[in-house]
């Protein structure tokens, strides 16, 4: 199936960046996508019945030396939301997506307030189980990361921003929170996370990693390979939120957005090396 059924968008809204296409952030909160677009200049927005309005614009470097052609839009919650609207991104030409989420903490060093870039995410959903087999890892692309964590830097937030491992899930309140019978079983399974290196827990990271690894089947690259556009590479920054509406859950939003923002004008100029 082909089309953007529930986006309302195509080709052409994805076109820009000399052939490479848009730059996507891809937040799960519609309010969120609407934030990041205040950071956009040039904003033209296409409506979705569904709530997954898509903002265009571009993105300019504080110094006005750098412009990119990028695209917010929201994903929503959970693995089965990000599945139909990444495909449908992906079907549109969107080759570099990052989501900016948010998540909670798994380790006692990334407080409230924190940034964590995601390199790979643990698979406890069933979604991209009907992709790949569920031994198949979820791993952000290199220069995804890469770009994520010079963003840190170049906001000035490398102290408050962490790279590692995350969880993604399927289930919020059983599964984190320990809601329901099985309140024992989901308890120790989060417990052996911590005790693991797992850093954040969030919902979508994973099948974004897994559908951008099916996307590039048949179509790898060396290392010093030039060409652009054939690779789809995504990446994930996550806000770590503490209690609902508390100083420290702002300030980790406005952190992320800025760690992303900066982030992709860096993964612009990687990708303008290897051009």
């Amino acid at each position: 199936m082909s089309g953007s059924y529930h986006l309302g968008i195509d080709s052409s809204h994805l076109r820009g960046n000399s052939g490479l296409g848009r730059y996507v952030f891809l937040p799960g909160d519609r309010g969120r996508a609407a934030r990041i677009a205040d950071r956009f200049e040039v904003t033209d927005r296409v409506l979705s019945s569904r709530g997954h309005d898509s903002h265009l614009g571009v993105l300019r470097s504080a110094d006005g030396s750098r412009s990119v052609d990028v695209l917010s839009v929201s994903s929503g919650m959970g693995p089965s939301s990000v599945e139909i609207v990444l495909h449908e991104l992906l079907q549109a030409g969107a080759r570099r997506i990052v989501r900016v989420g948010s998540s909670g903490s798994l380790d006692e060093g990334v407080v409230p307030g924190s940034v964590v870039v995601a390199t790979s995410s643990v698979r406890d959903e069933s979604t991209s189980d009907r992709w790949t087999p569920r031994e198949f890892p979820a791993v952000a692309h290199r220069h995804a990361v890469a770009a994520m964590c010079r963003g840190a830097e170049d906001a000035e937030l490398a102290s408050h921003t962490f790279a590692g491992i995350v969880h993604s899930k399927d289930s919020f309140y059983a599964r984190e929170f320990g809601m329901g019978p099985m309140t024992q079983e989901n308890e120790r399974y989060i417990r052996v996370l911590r005790d693991s290196g797992v850093l954040a827990s969030e919902m979508e990271a994973s099948i974004l990693f897994v559908l951008a690894s099916v996307a590039g089947a048949g179509k790898a690259e060396s290392i010093a390979a030039g060409s652009r556009a054939a690779t789809v590479q995504t990446g994930c920054v996550l806000a770590v939120y503490g209690e609902q509406g508390s100083k420290e859950t702002k300030i980790a939003e406005q952190r992320a957005i800025s760690v992303a923002c900066a982030g992709v004008l860096a993964w612009s100029a990687m990708d303008e090396t290897k051009a």
